[in-house]
């Protein structure tokens, strides 16, 4: 694979717009598949931030990118919810808390991707 060193502004504009296209796939999939945080910063270590095309931009390009790659994080929000395991069993997010509520039986408190229990 011939290595990308961004020499010309059209190459760097080029390489630019490929590396928010991928990004875009990535965050465009996880929505779709409910992958995992993890996963996505994997995702987004392999297949922007450490290609050449990636580290031979200029300083401002790399910013305006995280600065995308932030944007799509914040709105990967209107897909999650708040939700807990209460009991072992998946309560989602209707804890009642009343006078029977015991804190020490939350199995666990996560983020999950809405209507399903699919951890983020």
């Amino acid at each position: 694979m011939k290595t990308t060193k961004n020499t010309t502004w059209k190459q760097r504009l080029y390489s630019q717009s490929t590396i928010k296209s991928t990004v875009k796939s990535i965050f465009r999939s996880a929505k779709e598949d409910h992958t995992p945080h993890k996963e996505i910063l994997s995702s987004l270590k392999l297949r922007v931030y450490n290609l050449p095309k990636y580290n031979t931009l200029p300083n401002y390009m790399q910013s305006e990118i995280n600065g995308y790659i932030h944007a799509n994080f914040d709105i990967m929000r209107e897909h999650l919810e708040w939700v807990h395991w209460y009991d072992g069993k998946f309560v989602g997010t209707k804890m009642k808390y009343d006078k029977n509520f015991k804190q020490h039986l939350i199995n666990a408190s996560e983020h999950v991707y809405k209507n399903t229990e699919n951890i983020y």
